[in-house]
């Protein structure tokens, strides 16, 4: 549910000049660019993970750990640009507009958990290198 309005100036001499223009605060709707992007995003990331496993290369592997984790942030930015756009409800008397805040933190920790995941990783190989193919 969005709301405009408008500014009018009369110009400061009283010549009777205005102009107007709009603002309008209703969400855009980005459903298919969160689509496109997933789609891309996911098909890059197996691309990258299946190549990477099978060269044993630890950058290919953990630049697929991080692209999926922007596949899961867009997911997540998606949900939440849906449930932001829910009118007030007797429960949620400001709507769901914060679902965005929880949706930027929620992808924060993800990617907490993908650099702890690389660092494990990247630990466990120097402490036992493995020779990548080329």
């Amino acid at each position: 549910m969005g709301s405009g309005h408008s500014h009018d100036h009369d110009n400061a001499h009283g010549l009777g000049h205005s102009h107007g223009h709009g603002h309008s605060h209703a969400p855009a709707d980005f459903g298919r660019a969160f689509a496109i992007g997933v789609v891309l995003n996911t098909g890059f990331v197996l691309v990258e993970a299946i190549y990477g496993f099978l060269s044993g290369s630890m950058a290919l592997v953990a630049d697929a750990g991080h692209n999926l984790s922007d596949v899961l942030g867009l997911l997540i930015a998606w949900g939440a640009s849906v449930a932001a756009k829910k009118p007030p409800s007797a429960r949620f008397t400001y709507g769901l507009k914060s679902s965005t805040i929880l949706a930027a933190f929620a992808n924060a920790i993800l990617l907490l958990i993908a650099i702890g995941a690389i660092l494990i990783e990247s630990i466990r190989r120097l402490i036992y290198p493995i020779e990548p193919e080329g």
